[in-house]
């Protein structure tokens, strides 16, 4: 029987970025103690991840939170430059293309109508 294997840092690393970065798309732009409050990480790790997510260029900047009790907090969203998916649909009668960002905010489209199929194509 094998052993079970014990979560290695940047493992953990990787699951608590997965985290924020889906906290951050489900409810918007955050700061660092809303972060951490969803995940249950504590303030210095979502410091830490913040800056590992800035770094790689997932997320950025959105701001200052004033007017709050206490310190000023920075807010944080995910950078929709950070990657894009495209999807088609075709049919027999058109092409769609759509291309999105990964907020799921589509940034492109185009329709390609195709011509009708000859009849002796059709089987």
């Amino acid at each position: 029987m094998t052993q079970p294997t014990p979560g290695t840092p940047s493992l953990l690393r990787a699951i608590n970025d997965r985290a924020a970065l889906q906290a951050l798309l489900e409810r918007g732009p955050l700061t660092r103690p809303e972060i951490g409050a969803l995940t249950g990480l504590s303030k210095p790790t979502a410091s830490q991840l913040l800056a590992r997510l800035q770094e790689a260029g997932l997320v950025v900047l959105n701001g200052i939170r004033e007017g709050l009790p206490g310190r000023t907090a920075e807010v944080y969203r995910l950078n929709p430059e950070a990657a894009h998916v495209a999807a088609l649909d075709v049919t027999h009668t058109h092409i769609d293309a759509r291309v999105a960002d990964i907020t799921g905010t589509v940034i492109g489209r185009h329709r390609l109508v195709t011509p009708a199929p000859a009849d002796d194509l059709v089987g």
